[in-house]
């Protein structure tokens, strides 16, 4: 795979690092899954917390996901994949018409360059054309502690054939939010993090994911740097609500199975809670 495809796939990679889990967990949401009924439904949808990436050798997929998602009409994700125009801007976004060396000062591309080196063992010369938002995204997969990596919503794309697909969102509003961090600061500090802990975090994170616990999820992404209290509403509940704007009207339409980050479904903006307040009936699938 070459570094602008690494860095393509690498977009979505770094967005999990950063999107997938902080959100304030509710007692008892230890369910990946939920049906969602009521409120004038003539059918249920259901709506699913994905890791976005994980080692294959620790790839799972439930029975009862196979199950809902045979069931239900229409495949929701954060973003439309099957869209190939969607997915030739993802790759757009890598790419940079100012040169690197010209965009940061002379400090902070030696600093980058010898964390580059150290860290990852990649030459800085390697991302002199690529985007800020591209180099984070191929930091993000050249440090994932696997190559096998398997992604949930392409998955689950390959097990929705002959079913309608889109997205809660298109490529470039996620670009307009990650653009907002995806700077030299946000670069250097992310390989700066690079070490033990860091790794041992992510094999902490996948195996509670495994289990299904969504509160020791959040209690281990919150010992990472990746988020701080300022992009909480940008990169969570601002997003939720926009979603929750439009689920309503897609599910009116036709039972559908929505697949986002884990982290977006619970707490008091999570879209668990937000579709109760709408009067929708949500209950957790366990079996």
């Amino acid at each position: 795979m070459t570094l602008i495809k690494k860095a393509s796939f690498g977009i979505l990679l770094f967005l999990v690092q950063l999107l997938s889990y902080n959100a304030k967990a509710q007692e008892g949401q230890n369910s990946l899954l939920w049906k969602i009924s009521g409120n004038g439904l003539e059918q249920p949808s259901y709506l699913f917390g994905t890791i976005h990436m994980i080692c294959k050798s620790d790839y799972f997929m439930l029975p009862q996901v196979q199950k809902a998602l045979k069931e239900s009409k229409a495949f929701y994700g954060e973003l439309n994949f099957a869209d190939i125009q969607e997915m030739k801007k993802m790759q757009e976004m890598i790419k940079s018409e100012t040169p690197l060396s010209q965009r940061i000062s002379s400090d902070q591309y030696q600093i980058a360059a010898k964390l580059l080196k150290s860290n990852l063992n990649i030459d800085i010369e390697e991302f002199e054309n690529m985007s800020d938002l591209g180099i984070l995204s191929t930091i993000t997969y050249k440090s994932f502690p696997c190559k096998d990596i398997k992604m949930y919503e392409i998955e689950l794309l390959q097990m929705a054939a002959g079913k309608k697909t889109g997205g809660l969102e298109t490529v470039a509003e996620q670009a307009e939010i990650m653009s907002s961090m995806a700077g030299i600061d946000t670069i250097i500090k992310m390989l700066q993090d690079l070490n033990d802990k860091d790794q041992n975090l992510t094999a902490k994170m996948v195996e509670v994911y495994k289990k299904q616990d969504i509160q020791e999820m959040i209690k281990i992404m919150n010992e990472t740097s990746y988020m701080d209290t300022d992009n909480y509403d940008l990169l969570l509940s601002n997003r939720n609500h926009r979603w929750i704007e439009k689920i309503p009207a897609i599910m009116k339409k036709q039972s559908t199975f929505f697949a986002v980050g884990a982290g977006h479904l619970a707490g008091e903006t999570g879209v668990l809670n937000l579709l109760k307040l709408q009067g929708y009936t949500i209950e957790p699938v366990t079996k």
